[in-house]
């Protein structure tokens, strides 16, 4: 019995050790992204969009970042304007490993009229081929610039890291 004992013993610590090194092996900060994009293709391995996914945020502003298929990202933009309206905007690009862009060409922006208590009650597509490029930093945050005359209000527009998208 005693035997038994210090074999599941054994067994539990053997467990412990081997869950306390697969947890080191984990970047330990997970409070910012690692803007270290590898080629995935190349090894088989996961998006490279992955390492900068998330929720990106200026002056009420939020950009957040989706991993699209094996190389691509998706972004959404909510740009509030007043209580009642915000403004969103949707693209998709592939992410150049190379120069940590994403260009796109397939923007489409909604003015949405939002309700007191959030649900949004109507959206009017103002366009659907809006064009620019985001530009994902080494410090960690982005920068959004959209080609469309209109809209240069985001050009040079930084958004910092804020955290996982949820």
């Amino acid at each position: 019995m005693k035997k038994l004992t210090e074999i599941i013993l054994a067994l539990v610590l053997a467990g412990i050790l081997a869950l306390s090194f697969v947890s080191c092996t984990k970047s330990s900060d997970s409070s910012e992204p690692s803007n270290t994009a590898s080629s995935s293709q190349e090894d088989g391995g996961q998006n490279p969009v992955m390492n900068v996914v998330g929720k990106y945020e200026n002056g009420g502003c939020y950009i957040t970042v989706e991993a699209e298929g094996s190389d691509s990202a998706k972004f959404t933009v909510e740009w509030p304007m007043t209580d009642e309206e915000k403004e969103v905007y949707s693209f998709s690009g592939v992410f150049d490993t190379d120069t940590l862009k994403v260009t796109y060409s397939n923007s489409t922006k909604t003015v949405q009229s939002i309700a007191p208590d959030g649900t949004v009650l109507t959206g009017d597509v103002e366009y659907s081929d809006g064009t620019g490029v985001v530009v994902f930093r080494e410090d960690g945050s982005l920068e959004w610039l959209d080609d469309n005359e209109a809209e240069r209000m985001t050009d040079n527009q930084v958004f910092t890291f804020a955290g996982t998208a949820g």
